[in-house]
């Protein structure tokens, strides 16, 4: 199968090589980059909607504070898994209200009230949520061009370093904005999924995964 051009081939993980302090933000978060072929073929569940709700939270877990975001999907369209018509993503970090501080990590996605995008979901291993796959990588935002010029995807990387293999030896380099024409981005994601095997995660109207 044909790799899309400016995603590198590299190994379907990602590695942190950098971790938040409480009030304060993560630095030199670090990973290997991922296609859009194999995040489309990893992802449990794949989703083009708008976010209509962003926040932050306080959670408490083995006895210490732990900051998270919530952030609410009106979902246009499941390109993969079926769902309702709303989700809720929790991502660790996050900036809490008044001064009640927060965490930052470079890598975490952040997502705006208005936001039309793609997402590529995985499962919470800490509870029955989804959060955004592959980080940063997982985001994509969706840009509808005037008549005549046509919609666009992007997805902002800058916050992290990739390491990819360049003539056989591991490099870092900074991430960047990258965009894609819509109608190719979402070619290059049914492609994959008619390779891919089937999930038995599936999602349900709140974005909580049934196993």
């Amino acid at each position: 199968m044909k790799r899309t051009k400016w995603l590198v081939p590299a190994l379907a993980a990602a590695m942190l090589a950098g971790a938040g302090l409480w009030g304060s933000s993560a630095e030199a978060t670090v990973m290997v980059e991922l296609t859009l072929e194999d995040m489309a073929r990893d992802a449990v569940a794949i989703v083009h909607g708008r976010v209509v709700r962003t926040g932050g939270h306080l959670g408490i877990r083995d006895g210490s504070a732990e900051p998270f975001t919530v952030t609410t999907l009106d979902v246009i369209e499941w390109i993969k898994g079926p769902g309702g018509d709303r989700i809720e993503l929790r991502e660790i970090g996050g900036e809490l209200g008044g001064n009640r501080g927060g965490m930052a990590i470079d890598g975490v996605p952040n997502y705006d009230v208005g936001e039309e995008v793609v997402v590529f979901l995985e499962n919470d291993p800490h509870g029955d949520f989804y959060r955004t796959y592959g980080m940063v990588q997982g985001k994509f935002v969706v840009l509808h061009g005037v008549p005549g010029v046509p919609d666009t995807v992007v997805r902002d990387s800058e916050a992290v370093t990739f390491a990819r293999w360049t003539e056989g030896r591991m490099v870092l380099q900074r991430g960047t904005q990258e965009a894609m024409a819509l109608e190719t981005f979402l070619d290059a994601v049914a492609g994959a999924l008619r390779f891919a095997p089937p999930r038995i995660d599936t999602p349900d109207v709140t974005g909580e995964v049934s196993r």
